[in-house]
Formats: C-alpha cells, structure tokens, sequence
C-alpha cells in the first residue's frame, strides 16, 4: 500500500524542521561545489600570489641591498609559513613577495631605473 504525501509542510516533522524542495537543494549542493573547487584551486597553487623579482647573483653575492628583520606574526600565519618553506619556498623571499605587493609593486633596491615592475 502506498503512503500518501502530508497534506501540509510540517506534517510528520519535528519541531523547527521543514521540507526541502529540490531547487534548495540543488542550489545548496551548487554552492558546496564551488567552495570545494575554490579551496581546492587554492591548495593546488604553488604561491596564492605572483612572486617578487629576484636579483641576480654573482659569485654567490646577490645585487641590492638586504636588511634583517626580526618580528613576531600571529600563530596560524607561521604555520602557514612553515609549511610553504618544507616544500622549499625561501621565507625572505616569500616575506618579499607579500611586501611587494601590499606596498603596489614597487622597484626593489637591485632593480635600474629602465627595470620593469613585472621581470
């Protein structure tokens, strides 16, 4: 014998629960997927950001000009630094690239005039 569909939404549900149509459905499910693929994109990039110029190096002494910075950073940011330098990221370099682009890009100490921004 077949069961016959509640007359009204809440009847045979618990208190607060409610039918879902299958266009909320389908819209919640679409939204789930592209939080997967966006996280999923995001992981997958080797560096979230394009990294700054590099300077080149002569006799193992690089150009420009480097000075030490000693800081403290919130605690989930330095693992997050941490795991980029195990899979073989520079933390200088990684810290330049951040600083590079949070102050637009700007020439670096080794880089002439004529330079571009985008080497």
């Amino acid at each position: 014998m077949k069961q016959k569909p509640p007359k009204n939404q809440s009847e045979g549900l618990s208190n607060g629960e409610r039918y879902v149509t299958s266009k909320e459905l389908m819209e919640a499910l679409e939204g789930l997927k592209i939080s997967i693929l966006a996280e999923q994109k995001r992981q997958s990039l080797p560096f979230p950001m394009e990294d700054a110029p590099r300077p080149r190096v002569f006799h193992k002494k690089q150009e420009g000009k480097r000075e030490k910075l000693a800081t403290t950073v919130d605690a989930a940011l330095f693992e997050l630094l941490k795991a980029r330098q195990q899979q073989g990221h520079q933390l200088s370099h990684l810290l330049d690239s951040a600083l590079w682009h949070y102050f637009g890009r700007p020439r670096l100490s080794f880089q002439e005039d004529s330079d571009s921004n985008e080497e």
